[in-house]
């Protein structure tokens, strides 16, 4: 919903790359520690008002108010490398943000998804007692109504101007084509099945693939997207046994990937063994070349290191079901080159504790989409004695990192992606099976709607025609 409403200073094209959106152009100084935003001047907010810096500046204060408590300051306040010292307006339609150190990763940064493109709301937002009351972005789309657990009503913003570039990922010309929007929360996939298929929902845009050819019988069309994303198998580097490099090496010799890819998404993702992602423009010869299923080798690693059958634990959750899937058919292959592999299953809350405290031998953990895969490999790399949710600690990996974060051209890009895809491969630290992959099914008479690496909807450019 944030995405249709709020915009921020830049937005990510569908290839990972960061495109002006509220600004009109940015300027970067000689030293790379200043970037300058001139706005455009066509800009209006949904209660009437016109864009200047001074909004600019109010939404970064509350952004970086400790009291404020959103989750990705930690991105811009030196936690992460980046931090922002001064944000000036020196003009109406200008904005200065000064950082301590060059990045190379500022813009990507503010464009991230995940953050909500880092979005510019209006001080009318805020009541007299200091509370958020309305949802005033500048969006496409406007929120009308809000029933919690129940769905969320967005309308056309008419006063809205679309950019002039060719839309592109959450960038470009967005055109609000459809006067209404409803966001039906609908806990149960067997329900929202049955919805679609008599016509009371238009569209389902991650459906359960279980349900692809069903759907497809009816009035309803199936289309699929690889998304920014990856699955993924954490392997804990510390544990007594998975230090032993060779025994991290046996397992991902030890599972069919093509196999899982086609069992566990009905054969809509392709395998991949890659940390970037298949939609990526990074992802190129030297990323196809990974992990292979090689039962043999798998054997010998294992005879290598002295592996006497002890038991390794794989955890996933009871919320949901395809990462369940995961763990067994992950057991079955490991059990085939003996490997003796339990299951444990637990609440999708106490994995997520347990993964963020490194309490784990293997884990079944999917990473969110990013459509620049650099913020994904942010989340697993670094000092594992430092962050215990970090997976991979070794220093060359968090040397090269440190270099990509500081690194914008993706030229100069692409060689320190292939060094760390080809360090991953060799050092093991956890299983990447398959990109993510997005499948949505919709009525015919939708028109404009497409999934995407970014998987989340964009209901801009969209219509539809009975």
């Amino acid at each position: 919903m944030l995405q249709n409403v709020y915009e921020g200073l830049v937005a990510w094209r569908a290839d990972g790359t960061a495109a002006p959106m509220l600004a009109k152009e940015i300027a970067i100084s000689d030293d790379g520690r200043s970037y300058t935003f001139t706005l455009r001047d066509d800009v209006t907010f949904h209660n009437g008002a016109r864009l200047t810096s001074s909004e600019v500046a109010w939404t970064w204060a509350r952004f970086l108010d400790p009291k404020a408590g959103r989750p990705c300051r930690a991105n811009f306040d030196g936690s992460r490398q980046i931090k922002i010292v001064a944000i000036e307006t020196p003009s109406p339609m200008q904005v200065i943000f000064r950082l301590a150190e060059p990045s190379g990763a500022f813009l990507s940064m503010l464009a991230r998804s995940d953050c909500d493109g880092t979005g510019i709301a209006h001080p009318d937002s805020i009541g007299a007692d200091g509370v958020w009351k309305d949802a005033i972005g500048t969006g496409p789309f406007k929120l009308t109504e809000w029933r919690r657990g129940q769905y969320v009503e967005l309308a056309r913003f008419p006063a809205y101007h679309a950019r002039s570039e060719p839309a592109d990922g959450l960038a470009g010309a967005k055109f609000a084509k459809l006067d209404r929007i409803r966001l039906t929360i609908v806990p149960e996939p067997s329900t929202a099945k049955a919805a679609m298929q008599s016509g009371e929902l238009d569209l389902w845009p991650s459906i359960d693939p279980k349900f692809a050819e069903e759907l497809k019988s009816g009035s309803v069309e199936v289309v699929a997207s690889p998304v920014s994303s990856l699955n993924a198998i954490v392997m804990q580097t510390g544990d007594p046994l998975l230090k032993d490099k060779r025994i991290r090496q046996a397992i991902e010799a030890a599972l069919d990937y093509q196999n899982m890819a086609e069992s566990l998404t009905d054969g809509y993702a392709k395998p991949s063994t890659s940390l970037v992602p298949l939609s990526s423009r990074y992802y190129g010869p030297v990323q196809k070349n990974g992990h292979r299923y090689d039962p043999a080798r798998a054997k010998k690693l294992l005879a290598e290191a002295g592996y006497r059958g002890q038991p390794i634990k794989i955890t996933t959750n009871s919320r949901f079901a395809v990462m369940n899937d995961v763990a067994v058919l992950i057991q079955a292959m490991a059990q085939q080159v003996g490997i003796n592999m339990t299951v444990e299953v637990v609440e999708f809350a106490t994995q997520l504790n347990r993964y963020f405290k490194g309490d784990y031998q293997l884990m079944v953990f999917n990473y969110t989409p990013y459509l620049d895969p650099l913020f994904g490999l942010d989340r697993f790399i670094g000092d594992k004695t430092a962050q215990a949710d970090r997976v991979w600690g070794n220093p060359q990996a968090i040397e090269l990192l440190a270099k990509l974060t500081q690194t914008s051209s993706p030229e100069a890009r692409q060689p320190l992606f292939d060094d760390l895809h080809t360090l991953f491969i060799e050092d093991s630290p956890m299983v990447v099976w398959s990109s993510g992959v997005n499948v949505s099914a919709y009525a015919k008479a939708v028109r404009g709607y497409a999934p995407w690496p970014g998987r989340k909807p964009r209901f801009w450019n969209m219509e539809v025609v009975r």
